[in-house]
């Protein structure tokens, strides 16, 4: 019989497979609806980020191609960090090969308005960069209006775009907040930059350097030397030349060596943002698994008779991929409108993290990538269920015999759920967080892969979590709503199977907002804990949206400081200077260089020294010794005695290690020196933090009072903190940068309330003639949409509460990982209020996901479901 049906002609089979598909997609509009939505939402998300990432790359190189468009050779500090000293330039001038040199400083400046009051909006910051007009322009810029500044005649010369929005012109002066104080300047001349850079509202300004290192404050230095060669000389030569005559300790670049390097700082940031968005197409693939294998079930008739007309198994698979394409297309297309969007409030966001973007850049490969990853996606998730479709026999398939099984998970399944999971939950934190995690490609990549495989494992796993869960949260529920309670949890637990899979994507996605939110609670809650024990300071002057790590900022004068020691009601004054490095002395992870004066600084605050007495470690700092966190030493295998090379933009040493700290600075990473080995090897000599200590508790009230009121009448760009609101500045950015990452996984949430509703809607397909039933003995529409949302209850709250436990486990573990390598003194936290709010959020997603299949099955019509087949 079966030789008999091969050999019948093709015209006796199916007569054609076209438009079956897109008949199918109709006829089940909810269904097709449901299972695009998890589509739209997973390439919008991932289309969003491909545009956001290609924006922040796009406008960095055309940032460093405007920079250096006309240089040949960029000198600055080692990692462009520090100041190079006043002599460098004369000795790169006599390099061969060199035809000229030019040095510049930079700072930032602040708009000041008709009241003295310094504007905050990043439209009011103002990039300055003192330069020597009598050399050559590196820069790829031409002036469009006016003259280049004189040297002092307190001119300037600003960017045309950032003076249209600010209606300045030529003979125009601008009042601005410098390190120095407030300074009036005239504007001499305007510029624009070639290929329309924009800067997202931050301005460009140059002035003579003469005149820029008097309101700098940076008397004695060069930030950076561009160099352009001779005619005919190899660039690679005289790179060579200058690095040999320079030393080690400053850096000797091309233009396209520092765009580079920039691009490949960024290339961190994108993995993770890569990692983040996936998720949502993570969780989306699942839905379209449970989604067609829901399908399948239910149009096993269909399929079985399909199957005897001729149908053969590779055409039912394709019918299946083909209705998956179908849904895929279309939820691509819907999904790159969303990305768009999505695209703006993103580049919003990290326009608050100081990145000087302006507006989203689109282009074809982000397009490409989001619709190829979107349809794979769809083919991925859809495949299993085709070839379990395809492998149906018929005759079973038409008496509707062929159901998914109802059995509970296997051991293989745990088994191998566990060797995925485990891995991921015991190392992810260290590419993530820890030692290993230094900026690298590398190690963003193998934080992602670890935690998607962890991930996976949790999805395997999830059956064993969700289905007692039901049960036990069952119980309470029939307690309370006898017949729907029981109806509800029969139905949730008559196909494990789907349930769990239905749960497992608010599993996921929970668990990530569990993991981010504990690392960050615990975060805040170990530096809170760190600043109370050695702030012993009353105030904290810094320049506005001070970052230890960010763009350049506008430093502290000697004359501020000065000021402030003299009041009356100060006992001590201790500055601070701050230098960032992607690779600290003595190893390959990124960290800070910390400054200050050790007899000064230990008046106002109290920095725990371990490994010799304080009296030696401060004696130590204080002749050229180095004291690096304890985090780093850990790391780096360093102890009191051991000695470490500097190597700086203005010189070497070799430094002993003097003591380590106890202290939780930025990555908590870092190494303390005294601010003469700061200026001597690094060529800092500018404070950016002074630390301020009152003579007595009765003299803090009004020190504050005397600080704020020389802050707004001479250096409004400057603020006064007191130590509660500088921990709460310093806690609030580390919230904010995890928030983030937190939004992006919303879109992963509600991903999974979509599944929510899908399974529903099939299960109130499935059960319409149990509908009927119960709607002919009597039971009312009331009744039955308390049923379904009781059941969505069960669901919703199954995945919340292991999500919890999940994403509490994996913070739990990688917070142990970090203690043992990279932030010794990380404690738990639990953030209770983020936790207490997830399990509500369960309930909320229950209820809302239930109303439309509760809606629905509460007005099926009695006679018409009882004859439902």
């Amino acid at each position: 019989m079966i030789a008999h049906r091969r050999r019948l002609p093709t015209g006796a089979r199916l007569a054609s497979f076209s438009g079956l598909s897109v008949r199918t997609v109709r006829a089940r509009p909810l269904r097709s609806g449901l299972t695009a939505g998890a589509i739209v939402l997973g390439v919008g998300m991932v289309f969003g980020v491909l545009l956001l990432v290609g924006t922040i790359h796009s406008t960095f190189g055309r940032l460093y191609d405007s920079l250096y468009g006309r240089a040949d050779i960029v000198v600055s500090g080692r990692q462009s960090a520090g100041s190079l000293t006043l002599d460098t330039i004369d000795r790169v001038r006599l390099v061969q090969g060199v035809r000229s040199a030019a040095g510049d400083v930079y700072s930032s400046f602040r708009t000041v308005d008709a009241h003295g009051r310094v504007e905050r909006a990043r439209s009011a910051r103002l990039y300055v960069v003192g330069v020597d007009y009598a050399q050559p322009d590196t820069t790829d810029s031409r002036q469009v209006a006016g003259r280049n500044p004189r040297a002092g005649a307190g001119e300037i010369e600003l960017d045309r775009d950032w003076a249209a929005r600010h209606h300045v012109g030529v003979g125009d002066r601008v009042r601005l907040s410098t390190p120095s104080g407030v300074t009036t300047l005239r504007v001499a001349g305007l510029f624009a930059f070639g290929g329309g850079l924009d800067l997202g509202g931050y301005g460009m300004a140059s002035m003579p350097v003469q005149d820029a290192r008097r309101v700098m404050d940076k008397p004695g230095v060069w930030d950076e030397i561009t160099v352009v060669v001779d005619r005919g000389a190899r660039v690679a030569d005289v790179q060579a030349r200058l690095q040999r005559r320079l030393g080690r300790g400053v850096e000797v670049v091309t233009p396209q060596t520092k765009n580079a390097e920039a691009q490949k700082q960024l290339s961190g940031l994108d993995v993770v943002l890569y990692f983040f968005s996936g998720i949502a197409l993570f969780v989306g693939a699942f839905l379209i698994l449970n989604s067609f294998n829901m399908t399948v079930l239910q149009r096993m008739r269909e399929i079985g008779t399909l199957r005897a007309l001729g149908a053969s198994d590779r055409r039912v698979a394709r019918s299946i991929l083909a209705e998956a394409l179908v849904l895929g297309a279309v939820g691509c297309v819907l999904g790159l409108a969303l990305g768009a969007v999505l695209a703006i409030l993103l580049l919003k966001a990290m326009q608050g993290f100081g990145l000087p973007v302006a507006q989203i850049e689109y282009a074809p490969i982000a397009v490409i990538g989001a619709l190829a990853t979107g349809l794979v996606a769809t083919l991925a998730g859809a495949t299993w269920p085709a070839v379990r479709a395809a492998r149906i026999p018929p005759i079973q398939a038409m008496l509707g015999m062929a159901g998914a099984p109802r059995g509970g998970p296997g051991l293989r399944r745990a088994l191998i759920g566990l060797a995925l999971f485990l891995p991921g939950m015991l190392v992810g934190g260290l590419f993530w967080f820890g030692d290993t995690a230094q900026g690298s490609v590398l190690a963003a990549i193998g934080g992602v892969g670890s935690t998607m495989v962890m991930l996976l494992g949790m999805v395997l796993l999830a059956p064993f979590v969700i289905l007692p869960l039901i049960r036990l949260m069952s119980r309470p529920l029939r307690a309370a709503m006898p017949a729907e309670g029981r109806l509800a949890s029969d139905a949730a637990l008559s196909n494990p199977g789907r349930t769990a899979a239905t749960a497992a994507t608010l599993l996921v996605a929970l668990s990530v907002v569990v993991v981010n939110t504990t690392i960050a609670s615990s975060f805040v809650g170990s530096i809170r804990s760190d600043l109370d024990k050695r702030f012993s300071r009353d105030l904290t002057v810094q320049p506005l949206d001070y970052q230890d790590v960010g763009p350049p900022q506008s430093g502290i004068s000697d004359d501020l400081r000065r000021r402030i020691a003299a009041m009356p009601e100060t006992a001590a004054v201790a500055g601070r200077r701050v230098l960032y490095l992607t690779k600290l002395p003595g190893g390959g992870a990124d960290g800070l260089i910390v400054a200050y004066d050790p007899y000064a600084y230990d008046r106002v605050d109290h920095v725990d020294y371990q490994g010799a007495s304080r009296a030696a470690v401060l004696r130590g700092l204080a002749a050229g010794g180095v004291v690096p966190s304890k985090t780093y030493a850990q790391a780096r295998g360093l102890h009191v005695g051991d000695r470490l090379t500097l190597a700086g933009a203005s010189g070497m040493r070799v430094a002993p290690v003097v003591g380590i700290s106890d202290t939780v600075d930025g990555t908590g990473r870092s190494l303390q020196v005294s601010l003469a080995t700061m200026s001597a090897v690094y060529g800092v000599t500018t404070d950016v933090q002074l630390a301020v200590k009152a003579r007595s508790a009765a003299a803090r009230a009004p020190l504050a009072a005397r600080v704020d009121a020389l802050l707004a009448r001479r250096y409004p760009g400057m603020e006064a903190l007191s130590n509660a609101q500088l921990k709460k500045r310093t806690t609030d950015a580390i919230n904010q940068q995890f928030a983030f990452f937190d939004a992006i996984v919303a879109i992963a949430v509600l991903v999974g309330m979509l599944g929510i509703v899908n399974t529903l809607t099939m299960s109130v397909l499935e059960r319409t003639r149990e509908i009927g039933v119960l709607r002919a003995v009597g039971a009312s529409r009331w009744r039955v949409r308390r049923t379904m949302a009781a059941e969505s209850l069960l669901i919703s709250l199954a995945g919340a509460l292991a999500g919890i436990v999940a994403g509490l486990l994996v913070a739990t573990a990688w917070i142990l990982g970090m203690r043992q390598s990279a932030f010794t003194d990380l404690s738990l936290r639990l953030p209770t209020a983020t936790l207490a709010g997830i399990a509500v959020l369960g309930v909320v997603i229950g209820v809302v996901a239930a109303a439309l299949p509760a809606r629905r099955a509460a007005r099926l019509d009695p006679l018409a479901a009882l004859r439902y087949e």
